[in-house]
This record gives C-alpha cells, structure tokens and sequence, in this order.
C-alpha cells in the first residue's frame, strides 16, 4: 500500500485528489430486516483481513505524516447489500474471504425469515496531493 500511495504520489497533478475508500474492518457487518430496517445480527471480519487493514491505515498515515497527502475529510458509509432471506446471506457469506462464515444473531430462528440487506462499513479519505520539494529545491533554500 505505501508504494501504491507513492505511485499515487507521483502521477497526480499537484492539488490533485485521491479518494482512499475500503471496507471497515474496525465494525462488524450489520444484518438488518429489509422491510423494518431493524439490525436483527452482526458478522464479524476474519483475522487476517483485520491484519491487513490495520496495516492500509497505517500507510495511509504515513504517507500524510511524509507530507506527500493532505488530509481533506474522512468518515464512514454503509453499503448495503439485499438478500432473499437468511439462506441466501450464508451461501454469501460462505463464499466471502473477508467476513466471518457465522452471523451473531440477535434474534430467534423464527424471526429470521424473509429479505435482509447486510450493510458493509466502508471508510473513506478524501487525500489532496501535496508538493513535495525535491533535494536541489531543499538545498538551494537553504544556502
């Protein structure tokens, strides 16, 4: 990630943008009833996905602490994906390499039944390309 941040870096026009978005792996995953909208269960993000994001934030932070980017917002939305009901979300679910294969049910087998959506947390960071003054710029300066 930090050699893509610098790639990034470096074909990007001076003021340019870059938007940082990826799943969240610092929530768990909500399951929530389509029709009422109620969270009725959570799924968690399997270990080494956790391992791998914590270590994108870290290159993200790198990169803006060696002044390459300028922080211009961040935050968090949901993504929301439907399913025809609880079997359809396992099939998913059993398939998916970032999320655990088991939901956390808040509710009883029977209230399960019908169309869920299950929202993904995405983080997002809106980057402004800084200039980064190169080493003759520096020591010309500093004469």
């Amino acid at each position: 990630m930090v050699d893509a941040l610098d790639e990034a870096h470096r074909v990007l026009a001076p003021n340019g943008t870059l938007v940082d978005a990826r799943p969240d792996s610092r929530v768990f995953a909500r399951v929530r009833r389509a029709a009422t909208r109620r969270v009725i269960g959570f799924v968690s993000t399997q270990r080494d996905t956790k391992t791998d994001d914590s270590l994108a934030d870290r290159a993200v932070r790198i990169a803006v602490r060696r002044a390459l980017f300028r922080s211009v917002r961040r935050g968090r939305f949901w993504h929301a994906l439907p399913f025809s009901d609880a079997a359809d979300l396992q099939g998913y679910l059993d398939d998916h390499a970032r999320f655990s294969r088991r939901v956390r049910w808040s509710v009883s087998p029977s209230s399960r039944s019908g169309a869920l959506l299950f929202d993904r947390a995405i983080r997002f960071e809106i980057l402004s390309r800084r200039q980064v003054p190169s080493t003759n710029e520096v020591s010309h300066t500093a004469s």
